[in-house]
C-alpha cells in the first residue's frame, strides 16, 4: 500500500469476516478502556440547585476528564432533600490522572467515591452516602 496520508504512520487492520457488528465492536473497546484503568465511574451527593450538576461537570472537565455517561437520581437518595447523587462515568489518561481527578473533585465535593460496580462506593456503602 502506497498511501502519503498513511505513509509512517501505524495503521491497525482489524481481521474480521466483514460481518461484525458495531455495537459489540463498541463494548469491545469500552472494555478495554476499563481494563486499562481509563474508565472511572463516580458517586457525589450533589446540591440539587441550578448548575449544580454544570459545576461537578465543570470541575472534571478542567482535571482533564471526559464525561462518557452520567446520570442522576433524587428518589433513592438516603441524605438530604436538596440533594441529588449523581454517577458518571469518565474517560482518563490512566491510574495516576484517575487519582488527581478524585483529589482534585473532593476539594469541591468530598462525598465523592469511585464506585467498584459491586453496589457499594470504594471502602463505603452507597446506603450511608
Amino acid at each position: 500500500l502506497d498511501r502519503a496520508d498513511i505513509k509512517g504512520k501505524t495503521v491497525v487492520a482489524p481481521l474480521c469476516g466483514g460481518n461484525i457488528d458495531t455495537t459489540i465492536l463498541g463494548r469491545v473497546i469500552e472494555r478495554g478502556l476499563s481494563a486499562d484503568g481509563r474508565l472511572l465511574r463516580l458517586v457525589s451527593p450533589i446540591s440539587d440547585r441550578p448548575g449544580g450538576i454544570a459545576e461537578w461537570t465543570r470541575i472534571a472537565a478542567e482535571l482533564g476528564a471526559s464525561v462518557k455517561d452520567i446520570h442522576h437520581e433524587r428518589a433513592w437518595l438516603y441524605t438530604s432533600v436538596d440533594q441529588v447523587l449523581l454517577s458518571v462515568v469518565l474517560e482518563t489518561s490512566g491510574a495516576e490522572h484517575n487519582e488527581r481527578i478524585i483529589a482534585g473533585l473532593r476539594r469541591f465535593f468530598p462525598n465523592t467515591h469511585e464506585y467498584s460496580g459491586t453496589g457499594s462506593a470504594t471502602g463505603r456503602d452507597l446506603g450511608a452516602i
